[in-house]
């Protein structure tokens, strides 16, 4: 397999697959949430793909400009716009790394999905893309993740593994994985053997857990305003396997005021009065 920091070759491998890998998703629940946090404004996503969620959200009359590293997926979700119903917002998409990104324009909702923020298999990249999008936001905006939680504990133990995922009379599909839990980045590669041949499709993963999200949330000054567990809403707990992570900016009350409750902690200025009483 390639090095692990060329994904942008990758989405070429997946373009001519996409839309019939994902044609069993029902991309409306997803696309209702995103128009409402968007409000009258535009949207943002980083790793547009063929425009899964993108054209149901223009749908909504949500403009969406969108940024993907495969001109192979952006001319398909240029086909699928054109076969569009007339009316709908625009959605428009360039080549563009969504670690980094200087586009001049600020938007009420950028939003990353489909676990998309694990492509960038490193985490200084992926603290880049939570900068990035916050310095796109506008004062009230929202930048949405959602991701897998992961779960690696099997993989943990035995570093390689190989999953049947479907398996019929025509054909059979499987994934491999190498899993470097050092680093946190999982190598797989799908395989699937059918009437038309054999079809490889590559990736390459930098998992994070939802508090290192939380994490580079903080080092770009967005703060986690709410997660859930799906788009429906349904609580985040200890068993939920994926979330929707909704990051707004930190306010100027919140940079400068001194926590409360139980768990403030004294000022310096009383905590030096304390020792001096000590002592």
């Amino acid at each position: 397999m390639k090095n692990p920091h060329q994904q942008a070759a990758r989405p070429g491998h997946w373009a001519p697959y996409h839309d019939v890998d994902t044609r069993e998703q029902d991309p409306s629940v997803v696309a209702s949430v995103l128009s409402d946090l968007a409000g009258d404004g535009a949207a943002l996503e980083l790793g547009i793909g063929t425009g899964h969620v993108a054209l149901p959200l223009a749908e909504w009359g949500t403009p969406v400009f969108g940024l993907d590293t495969s001109q192979e997926v952006i001319s398909r979700l240029e086909e699928r716009q054109e076969q569009t119903a007339e009316g709908c917002s625009p959605v428009q998409a360039r080549i563009g790394d969504m670690a980094q990104f200087a586009l001049g324009t600020h938007y009420p909702l950028v939003y990353v999905i489909a676990s998309a923020i694990f492509l960038l298999t490193n985490q200084k990249d992926q603290v880049s893309c939570f900068r990035s999008a916050a310095k796109h936001l506008t004062p009230r905006g929202r930048f949405v993740v959602e991701a897998a939680v992961p779960h690696v504990s099997g993989m943990a133990s035995d570093r390689q593994q190989m999953i049947v995922r479907e398996l019929s009379e025509e054909h059979l599909k499987w994934s491999a994985f190498v899993h470097d839990p050092v680093h946190q980045v999982v190598r797989a590669q799908d395989v699937l053997v059918g009437p038309d041949g054999c079809r490889l499709t590559p990736r390459v993963m930098r998992y994070a857990y939802p508090a290192e999200l939380d994490l580079m949330a903080q080092l770009a000054g967005l703060r986690l305003e709410r997660r859930t567990a799906d788009w429906e809403g349904s609580p985040f707990t200890a068993t939920s396997t994926h979330h929707v992570s909704v990051y707004s900016h930190q306010s100027a009350e919140e940079n400068t005021s001194p926590p409360t409750g139980a768990s403030a902690c004294p000022s310096l200025d009383k905590l030096q009065h304390m020792c001096e009483e000590l002592t």
